[in-house]
């Protein structure tokens, strides 16, 4: 059992706190809860542990216990399903010397994906569209005011109004983002890529509108201006899977069935 490292909390650290936190992150997460303990466990009931894929906060005993915990919870992240009670014997399943057992439940809580779409234009509306009825929560950027307008994203979560860099900033990205870039020109393109290079977060997918001749000149661009080959390589462009769409509406399905199957951890043919 692979023992993984795990941020220092004392007893006086307040869970609902790292909850509400990372919920407004929208960070994939187990509440582990031992519900019931007897003889020599080392956990005790109430005791609680919240588990995300880089961090662990709490603690349900220590020790062997808890590294199975944590291996478990770890197992459970990203998944939608009812809470789950674990039977845990000290002694059969884990070769500890002190008797006792352990119940120890676990609560998934998985936030629905965030999609934020770079560009208010053509493709974007049946983008947005298509993205929350496949169960996104959806962001739309865009500059120009007549474009980013309730009235054609009706089931957007936020609309940001602001130029490219900026929009990019307050999108407020982070490692479990899905991004598409569906702006008006190359040189905007580049500019939402550099802006999510510099601000040191490497979203979940990132995808740019686009032929595999813009794609090789995008790349060649951003590595020209120092991004690290790694995120230059990350970038799918074209994005979406290749079924021949040629209208908005069908990109838009093409790119939607791409972000599920990176979401469901899917690596489905893209013969570009």
């Amino acid at each position: 059992m692979t023992r993984r490292s795990r941020p220092f909390v004392t007893p006086s650290t307040n869970l609902l706190h790292q909850l509400s936190r990372l919920a407004a992150e929208r960070v994939p997460l187990v509440v582990v809860t031992v519900v019931k303990a007897s003889g020599s466990a080392p956990g005790k009931s109430g005791a609680k542990m919240v588990v995300t894929a880089r961090a662990a906060y709490g603690t349900v005993g220590g020790g062997r216990v808890e590294n199975a915990a944590l291996e478990h919870a770890r197992s459970l992240l990203g998944k939608h399903q009812a809470p789950e009670v674990q039977h845990i014997d000290v002694v059969q399943d884990l070769g500890m010397t002190c008797g006792g057992s352990m119940e120890i439940m676990y609560e998934t809580q998985t936030p629905p994906p965030r999609l934020v779409i770079f560009g208010a234009g053509h493709i974007a509306e049946p983008l947005c569209a298509a993205a929350v009825l496949a169960g996104f929560d959806v962001t739309v950027c865009d500059d120009r005011e007549d474009w980013l307008t309730k009235e054609r994203f009706p089931s957007a979560s936020a609309l940001i109004q602001a130029p490219p860099s900026e929009a990019v900033s307050r999108a407020a990205l982070n490692e479990h983002t899905f991004v598409t870039s569906v702006a008006p020109g190359h040189s905007v393109d580049q500019e939402i890529m550099l802006a999510i290079a510099a601000g040191g977060v490497r979203p979940r997918y990132v995808g740019v509108i686009g032929s595999r001749r813009k794609g090789v000149e995008l790349r060649k661009g951003l590595l020209e201006k120092g991004t690290t080959e790694s995120f230059v390589e990350s970038i799918h462009i074209p994005m979406g899977l290749n079924i021949g769409a040629a209208e908005p509406n069908e990109i838009a399905i093409s790119i939607v069935a791409e972000l599920v199957a990176e979401f469901r951890n899917m690596n489905p043919v893209k013969p570009w």
